[in-house]
């Protein structure tokens, strides 16, 4: 699955052309150039339409919601704000949540279940009166004939009937229950009978009149009878009657009577939805729709909407005029915002302008930008303190520099100044908190220090948010709460910037110092394994980082990139140790068995074998390149040189050359200068200085005479310096101790 995922990165990163700067080579072509203008008008484009399109036609000079209006506006003529399609939608979903289900009341079944009660009774009674004699047993026959008439009603119950001489006042008890309690309002069928609604009242129709009552005071059967049992408990506290003898009688003649009435209630939601007007508010000719001092609300806003785009229809002969010409100026400005990150890109970053990925990426951050405060404005609508405006000074900061950072953020304040219709606060604030928010992103080396980008810009967002708030004279309760937005603002921005950082970082190939301290751990995979596997090449490397990290320093290059780039230089030789001389333990050299070419081939992959290992482990390219650039196309002279022994003529030579390619950075320039130099002196008999600063200035020599420093930018001001660098570090590292006198025995000893 992973190396999967791999595959699937490097695809898009070829897709997109994605390499790491010091491979780029940039050629001014006619299709880059077209390319790059191509992108400007796209982006341009799409801000200036989709972001945001409800104010595209709304006139500049039109007051918006939370501003104090200047002057009275009166209505020029009557304005007919009409309902969103969103309070329609809602007005209707009220609507039917207002009317109540309609449940119909059938009396017939209540007087049924009377009936029911009385004729059980009279038979009951009538067969006790044919029965002749004292005895008063009750015969199977008579039991039958009951239990044939009335089939739900229990044996036990019809034998205590016979037994019964107060038959009249059970059945006064029940009637009474029945009136008080189940039939009071009805019953229904069952419990779900009545569809779920979130309206908790229901209409009962009993002949002409109607009555609401709530949802849970209806009973089913099942609520019904245990509601009767609960009723003779009641009077059996204070009567002292045969509670199960009533029950079993009493529970038989319990019918559902209440139905619902679908066809009434869909007439009556008909009637109500059809008196659903469209038209919000009216606000007739000469109203004063604003007084002057006054704060404009969410009402006011609409009704200077909808009379802003009444006046531009009757003045607008054409129609198509009204809603091009809008969109083409915004068009224009947006365009001229991002022409401005373009010259100023030409000029004075040349490396970021002609590449396209960057391009395209810096673009991305506009676009996440543009797109969040779109989405909270829409969402929310509370405050501008709310937008992350800090987003993309942070990003931008972090993936290239504060330079770029703080242009990226002027012109993102421009480009919401056009979208907001000039709102100069929320131009400031971007300007204010998005410069702060560059300078202190602009040295961030752990995921901690995004502590301090959120202090800030929290920090920044509060004094700024109480400033202006105090110049509009907000009361005291909203000003902290508009303080509070800021301070929420600023935290979750900065968190947000962590997590949408690394996307930026893998896709796009940027290499940022977070990036590089997280390598330079010496618990990376491949660094352990380095340590484990080929001890030799790894102290090696770290040698070499500490030369490559003080040359670096010395001639004002990246000294954490050199570091880093030296301790992966030699990752290749982790699958075969054993060929490396500095692996090597045992006295004979695995070499002496190999003839020259073959020895050649097998120290000449594990650049390749390198590269690979990085790429698998989601190296930067900026890191790999050590890897590939660290030789060169340096000729391996000790196997050359065996093979000229071995009769070779000299055409061979360029077989037993690294594949390259040169050094094209400063970077990868002293990283091949210190690994040379670091492997040379280790074949020192006595490192004293002297001998030191020789060897270092031979191999500078040899190295800038073969032309392998050719295409990296080192100059020979650099070189000497890097001379005076490695030579401080390497006598460092070859010091001598004193050596402490033994302690003498004594005679006694």
């Amino acid at each position: 699955m992973f190396s999967f995922l791999v595959k699937i990165k490097r695809r898009i990163k070829k897709l997109l052309k994605v390499q790491s700067e010091t491979r780029q080579r940039p050629q001014s072509s006619f299709h880059s150039r077209t390319l790059k203008f191509l992108l400007l008008i796209l982006v341009s484009l799409l801000v200036a339409t989709i972001y945001p399109g409800r104010s595209l036609f709304d006139p500049l000079d039109m007051p918006r919601r939370g501003e104090i209006a200047l002057e009275d506006v009166i209505a020029p003529f009557e304005i007919t704000v009409m309902k969103t399609d969103r309070e329609v939608s809602d007005e209707i979903e009220d609507t039917k949540l207002a009317i109540p289900f309609v449940i119909d009341y059938d009396s017939t079944i209540v007087k049924n279940a009377y009936t029911g009660l009385d004729r059980f009774f009279r038979l009951v009674d009538s067969l006790k009166k044919n029965v002749s004699g004292a005895d008063t047993a009750v015969s199977r026959v008579r039991l039958e004939t009951v239990a044939k008439r009335f089939p739900l009603m229990s044996e036990s119950a019809i034998t205590e009937s016979f037994r019964r001489n107060t038959l009249a006042a059970v059945a006064s008890r029940l009637k009474n229950i029945f009136d008080t309690t189940i039939y009071r309002i009805g019953v229904l069928p069952d419990g779900y009978s009545l569809p779920e609604s979130r309206n908790k009242n229901v209409v009962i129709r009993r002949g002409d009149r109607q009555n609401m009552y709530s949802r849970d005071r209806l009973y089913s059967v099942e609520d019904a009878i245990l509601r009767l049992l609960t009723a003779l408990s009641k009077i059996d506290v204070t009567d002292s009657i045969d509670v199960e003898y009533h029950f079993q009688v009493g529970r038989n003649f319990i019918q559902p009577n209440l139905r619902i009435n679908m066809a009434e209630y869909n007439r009556r939601v008909d009637e109500a939805l059809a008196s659903i007007s469209r038209v919000k508010e009216v606000v007739e000719k000469n109203d004063i729709i604003l007084r002057s001092g006054q704060r404009i609300n969410a009402r006011q806003e609409r009704v200077l909407r909808e009379m802003a785009r009444m006046l531009r229809t009757q003045e607008s002969d054409q129609p198509w005029a009204a809603s091009v010409l809008p969109a083409l100026a915004r068009l224009l400005l947006v365009l001229a915002a991002f022409s401005v990150l373009y010259l100023f890109l030409y000029y004075f970053r040349r490396d970021v302008f002609k590449s396209n990925a960057k391009l395209l990426a810096l673009f991305m951050v506009f676009g996440l930008q543009l797109f969040l405060i779109y989405l909270i404005g829409t969402l929310t609508e509370a405050s501008i303190y709310l937008y992350p405006v800090a987003l993309l000074p942070i990003l931008v900061t972090i993936l290239f520099d504060a330079e770029i950072g703080i242009l990226s953020t002027v012109v993102l304040a421009l480009l919401l100044g056009i979208m907001h219709r000039f709102d100069f606060t929320l131009t400031f604030m971007t300007i204010s908190v998005g410069t702060v928010a560059s300078l202190t992103s602009g040295r961030v080396r752990k995921r901690t220090q995004f502590f301090r980008i959120m202090y800030s810009v929290a920090f920044t967002f509060a004094a700024y948010s109480a400033l202006v708030e105090t110049l509009k004279l907000v009361p005291n309760t909203d000003l902290l709460v508009e303080v509070g937005y800021g301070v929420v603002n600023g935290i979750v921005t900065s968190l947000l910037a962590i997590g949408i950082l690394p996307f930026f970082e893998s896709l796009f190939g940027f290499t940022t110092d977070i990036t590089l301290l997280e390598l330079s751990d010496p618990n990376h995979p491949l660094l352990k394994r380095l340590a484990l596997e080929a001890p030799g090449t790894y102290h090696h490397s770290i040698i070499v980082g500490n030369l490559c990290e003080a040359a670096a320093t010395a001639i004002g290059a990246n000294p954490l990139l050199a570091r880093v780039g030296a301790y992966f230089h030699d990752i290749g030789k982790i699958e075969i140790p054993e060929y490396f001389v500095e692996n090597q333990l045992s006295v004979k050299s695995k070499h002496d068995e190999l003839t020259p070419s073959m020895s050649s081939i097998i120290l000449s992959s594990h650049v390749k074998m390198g590269r690979q290992l990085g790429e698998e482990a989601g190296i930067p390219d900026d890191v790999l390149n050590f890897i590939e650039e660290h030789h060169g196309t340096m000729v391996q002279s000790y196997f050359y040189n065996r093979a000229r022994e071995q009769g070779a003529n000299e055409a061979v030579v360029d077989k037993f050359r690294y594949p390259g390619p040169k050094p094209q950075t400063r970077e990868t320039g002293i990283a091949m200068l210190a690994d040379a130099i670091e492997a040379a002196s280790r074949t020192l008999d006595d490192p004293k200085p002297a001998r030191i600063n020789n060897l270092i200035q031979r191999i500078i020599n040899e190295r800038f005479q073969s032309g392998e420093l050719d295409q990296c930018p080192l100059t020979l001001r650099d070189l000497a310096r890097i001379k005076e660098a490695f030579a401080q570090v390497l006598i460092g590292a070859f010091h001598h101790r004193v050596v402490y006198p033994k302690k003498e025995k004594t005679d006694e000893e």
